[in-house]
């Protein structure tokens, strides 16, 4: 019998999935068929859930740290003294000395009942904004109030053109492929914009490759051709937008042949981009969530929407500029899982928590760490070490020894998704929810998250915090539905939500003046220019010892920590991408041994040549680490321009080929080199 379930990680996809049984307890899961946006479809990340869930290295009885080594203890025992911990931190400094380090790792609801045990307790000291896509939502929302996405069946049924602009779409959102093939077949163009190669670009009538952090300049010089030409829609921007005047203005510091020479895209290629938005008719514009790492990223969301805007395309069928789809949130009460209103909570930034943790008074005295591996995934993981090492109570909730379980004193086992009973959506792409049902069994003594605190609340005497049970949760957070949805959702295993399939169709947005705003007074309300605007001077350049961007992206074939389990993932030598125009620079041939080095860290890596992609640019996945330090070794905690967002690609290195005498690749790292990627 086949069990209807779905997908937890963080992901543009969330896909609905079916697992299977056999007598041996093996789990064989494949994409449902009745999905209409997955469509039967699981990628290589969706499929290691089964192999997480068996696994032997999975952590399946709690441990404690003594000395050197950790020992099994009994959940009584573990639950006890961290109980005890806790209380003696609220006796000594309060509740700001507890705190709750999470993310998204797992997605689902009820995993927001980790942060109501915190807040019940009076509040804690969290992480919050991101490390991903903060920039680009607050700049979204000086635009259009919200960051709102078309649905993939209007793009696939309407667009005239597509416009990938930064989302590796086979690495990110794979299920967004086949929309895309749709649109190519009623005669739809593909546009790929990327500094780095992707598989999309095969399907391409036209890849461009910016240097990294300027897709921003590109935005405007193309904007500004589109005004001289007038290619314009005046009848958009008079009845439904607010401050055209303001930024038209500004398009003259954007000169094509200027901006060319600072993105190494061809000055036709400019003028090519400008007449696709000017003269075609929809255009849809999809972002990823890379372009904001940089310290202008914020702002080069800003440019995108303004080009996209002003030629028209924004409440469209087939247009817009879809980034994120946060409509969602309104069909949740989320204040019902978590109580986050009465509580006193101190805010961390993800990007700075390392420094903040190591100034914080009062002191940080026990840390609990749920749904995320910051050793491999925060910037500056030296510095987040550090401050990790500083605490004197770590509590870490997971499936494996990850490499911040490692600098735990306490490592308590969770379950996994095909042993819980949840909900699952996604706020990225689509507006399908999913009912999560168990598949199996738990493995050994794995708790569910919100039993492990609901324990602790009765440890220390508070046991009403997490008082409730899975389905109690589960209708309190869905109250906003009508019953007969809920029941649809546990019947069928997902639902569609009423959220518009062409956004902002009604041209009424939720900014201040109801408009998009090309000028945005929320902008100027948090200290930032009122239009887009990238400012030449302040683009991060590389210096003569470290001249090459460095860009630590999603891993292709499993998702960050998923790397235990995965064979491809644990060699101490990493394969590290570099354009062309470096490897000619530096003499390096394909699967040469390389060394990767900045002021932060250094490794020794294989090279694999692109020949498609920016000629300059590097590219380490994360969630590796070996040799002592991980992919965030490289980067540092600078900030993004808006938001609370992390500008960690603003990294730069040198890439050297590691000396004759040194011994050739071995054969299973020779293995590990997918061929070099030509390009169109």
């Amino acid at each position: 019998m086949k069990v209807k379930t779905a997908c937890p990680m963080d992901c543009y996809d969330s896909c609905s999935i079916l697992a299977e049984v056999d007598g041996q307890g093996n789990i064989k899961l494949e994409g449902n068929p009745e999905h209409p946006i997955t469509k039967g479809a699981l990628c290589n990340r969706g499929r290691q859930l089964s192999i997480r869930r068996n696994s032997e290295n999975r952590v399946l009885r709690p441990l404690k740290r003594v000395g050197d080594t950790f020992v099994h203890i009994s959940w009584e025992q573990a639950i006890a003294e961290i109980a005890a911990q806790v209380q003696a931190t609220l006796d000594e400094v309060g509740h700001h000395g507890i705190f709750h380090c999470y993310d998204w790792g797992s997605g689902t609801l009820l995993k927001n009942l980790n942060q109501r045990f915190f807040y019940g307790l009076g509040g804690c000291t969290e992480t919050v904004g991101s490390l991903c896509w903060d920039a680009g939502l607050t700049a979204q929302t000086y635009d259009f109030g919200r960051a709102n996405s078309h649905a993939p069946e209007d793009t696939a049924e309407h667009a005239r053109a597509i416009v990938v602009w930064g989302r590796n779409v086979a690495n990110t959102n794979v299920h967004m492929t086949p929309f895309i093939k749709t649109a190519q077949a009623r005669g739809a163009q593909l546009v790929v914009i990327s500094p780095l190669s992707q598989d999309l670009g095969r399907r391409a009538d036209k890849c461009l490759y910016p240097r990294p952090g300027t897709d921003g300049l590109l935005a405007l010089a193309a904007l500004r051709v589109c005004r001289d030409r007038n290619w314009i829609d005046h009848d958009f921007i008079r009845e439904a937008t607010l401050g055209w005047d303001a930024i038209a203005a500004e398009l003259d510091m954007y000169d094509p042949e200027t901006v060319a020479s600072l993105t190494d895209v061809p000055v036709e290629d400019i003028y090519w981009l400008a007449e696709l938005y000017g003269c075609t008719r929809p255009v849809a514009t999809i972002l990823g969530i890379g372009m904001q790492r940089y310290a202008q990223g914020g702002q080069t969301v800003r440019a995108i929407d303004a080009l996209v805007a002003a030629t028209g395309h924004v409440g469209v069928p087939g247009g817009g500029v879809s980034y994120a789809q946060r409509q969602l949130a309104s069909f949740f009460d989320e204040e019902a899982l978590t109580g986050r209103s009465k509580a006193d909570v101190r805010e961390f930034e993800r990007a700075t928590q390392a420094a903040d943790i190591l100034a914080a008074n009062p002191p940080i005295r026990v840390a609990f760490v749920t749904r995320t591996n910051p050793v491999l995934q925060v910037p500056d993981s030296a510095l987040f070490r550090k401050a990790f090492a500083s605490i004197r109570c770590k509590v870490v909730i997971d499936t494996f020894m990850t490499k911040t379980a490692e600098m735990a004193d306490y490592v308590l086992p969770c379950t996994n998704v095909l042993e819980e009973e949840d909900v699952a959506y996604t706020t990225m792409w689509h507006d399908y929810v999913s009912y999560v049902k168990p598949v199996v069994a738990p493995r050994g003594e794995a708790k569910p998250d919100w039993k492990i605190f609901s324990d602790l609340a009765c440890a220390l005497g508070r046991p009403e915090i997490m008082e409730g049970s899975v389905d109690v949760w589960i209708k309190r957070a869905l109250s906003p539905w009508p019953q007969e949805k809920v029941a649809e959702l546990k019947e069928c295993g997902f639902v569609k939500l009423d959220v518009p399939s062409v956004a902002w169709a009604d041209r009424k947005f939720g900014t201040p003046s109801g408009k998009f705003e090309f000028a945005s007074s929320l902008a100027v309300a948090d200290g930032h220019h009122p239009v887009a605007r990238i400012e030449i001077d302040k683009l991060q350049r590389g210096t003569e010892m470290y001249p090459y961007v460095l860009l630590t992206i999603h891993p292709r074939k499993w998702q960050l920590s998923q790397r235990e389990t995965f064979p491809e993932g644990r060699g101490e030598c990493p394969i590290v991408e570099i354009g062309r125009g470096i490897a000619n620079e530096q003499g390096i041939a394909d699967g040469d041994f390389v060394y990767v080095e900045n002021e932060r860290a250094r490794i020794r890596a294989i090279a694999r040549v692109q020949a498609a992609g920016h000629a300059k640019s590097v590219r380490l996945e994360i969630g590796w680490s070996g040799q002592g330090v991980t992919a965030n070794d490289f980067t540092d905690t600078r900030k993004a321009d808006f938001g609370s967002q992390s500008a960690q690609y603003d990294c730069f290195c040198s890439v050297v080929r590691a000396p004759a005498h040194e011994e050739e690749p071995s054969q299973r790292e020779l293995s590990a080199i997918a061929p070099a990627t030509t390009g169109k």
